[in-house]
């Protein structure tokens, strides 16, 4: 995969589409075309390999609990928790064998491909024992990061759905992640990702914004942004952008005043247009990716997050920062002072979490209620409607499962026919 190149509205019909709708008023939901646990014939970050050691790990994806542990080649294989015999859990067993697991409740032990091998509590050779196979999740690392295919077709080359970032030998890869778990269901922090909020509930001043490198707290803040634009798009992923910055304050006949009420005083001239200084290396402000991954440019370095829904109300948030590999050591040692020094705390923990998250987190935001989508909205419309009827669910199986307007087996594919009609 590869970010295209910036093209002109007219070029993009699916663009072009998006941002008419954002200015009428959408009403395309959440969940109309996007699946509550998410898109299934995806490969997804799994663990990282070296959290794998001699006893089995429990995890959940989508909704399915899974226990990793090591196969007899030392490869982290992944098999649903569930024993086939009686579904005790199996990451509660032992790895007493090589390249085994063995269930707690009778002694059941199973390799890496989920063959039942042994039944320790029955004769060693229990004509029971070949019939019993634990489901296999395929799994690929990739620079010490464990991948899971979820889909229940054959899986594509992991190559096909990891970012391009973790395929450019110039880039750091997984050398600043961030892991945590977000009480809030998958698709929003996406639509987070693509929305154009930052004007709103970023412009607090906090400790971290006055010590910016860039020096926002001196300079005139933006305070609106005519809609969002869309500059590209592909069959995975969309581009989009700003449109009609403007900074400082506006009055707003609504209320018969101006907003902000106070502007802070500032010292500095505005910088040409929004975002932090530094070179970029990509062509985008905000990108989002099938099937669940958003792109920030932060000057000369791209803020990632691939979400990973555990179930509907809970997300694993892998959050990546990735830039240009220093070439010094001593320009090294600068980029992780500033990345554990600031980047992180500031960015990936204080805007991420204690601004973004509190507001849409469990119980703070209705997805079930309407949602009528407007100009801050053409990146979330195009995503929800046009990328998510593009995703491998889609095409392979007819639908995803889980959406309300195209459950499995009842969306037209390639060839006009669903899975459902070819059978």
């Amino acid at each position: 995969m590869s970010i295209a190149p910036q093209l002109k509205d007219e070029q993009l019909p699916s663009g072009a589409e998006a941002m008419r709708e954002a200015r009428s008023a959408s009403q395309i939901g959440p969940f109309d075309y996007c699946p509550k646990v998410g898109f299934r014939e995806y490969w997804y970050p799994g663990i990282q390999a070296k959290r794998v050691g001699r006893e089995p790990i429990h995890q959940v994806m989508l909704g399915d609990d899974l226990v990793f542990f090591r196969d007899k080649d030392g490869k982290v294989v992944a098999l649903s928790d569930w024993c086939p015999h009686r579904g005790a859990r199996l990451s509660r067993g032992n790895c007493e064998f090589k390249g085994t697991i063995a269930c707690p409740y009778h002694g059941y032990v199973f390799d890496g491909t989920g063959q039942c091998v042994a039944g320790l509590v029955e004769s060693p050779d229990s004509p029971f024992v070949p019939k019993l196979r634990a489901q296999k999740y395929p799994t690929a690392e990739h620079e010490g990061l464990v991948y899971v295919w979820m889909g229940k077709t054959e899986p594509v080359p992991l190559e096909q759905d990891l970012p391009m970032e973790f395929l450019d030998p110039t880039l750091t890869h997984y050398r600043y992640l961030e892991v945590r778990v977000w009480e809030a269901n998958w698709v929003e922090p996406v639509a987070q990702g693509i929305d154009f909020h930052a004007a709103y509930l970023h412009r607090n001043v906090n400790f971290w914004r006055f010590f910016n490198r860039d020096l926002t707290f001196f300079r005139p803040r933006m305070i609106s942004q005519g809609g969002c634009k869309i500059v590209a798009d592909g069959e995975d992923y969309v581009n989009v952008d700003y449109a009609n910055v403007r900074y400082g304050q506006d009055y707003y006949p609504g209320f018969d005043a101006k907003w902000p009420r106070h502007v802070w005083w500032r010292i500095l001239r505005r910088k040409k247009g929004p975002g932090m200084t530094g070179k970029p290396f990509v062509n985008y402000k905000y990108n989002a990716q099938l099937p669940s991954i958003i792109r920030v440019t932060r000057g000369s370095s791209i803020h990632m997050r691939w979400m990973v829904p555990l179930n509907e109300d809970e997300t694993r948030v892998w959050t990546f920062t990735i830039i240009k590999k220093p070439k010094t050591r001593l320009r090294q040692l600068y980029e992780d002072v500033w990345y554990w020094g600031w980047r992180r705390p500031d960015e990936v923990i204080n805007t991420n979490v204690y601004e973004d998250l509190v507001v849409f987190k469990k119980g703070r935001l209705n997805l079930d209620r309407p949602q009528k989508l407007g100009p801050l909205d053409a990146g979330l419309i195009y995503f929800r409607r046009h990328l998510a009827r593009r995703s491998r669910d889609f095409k392979r199986l007819g639908g995803a499962e889980g959406c309300l307007k195209a459950p499995p087996g009842t969306y037209p594919v390639e060839d006009g026919r669903t899975d459902h009609q070819r059978k």
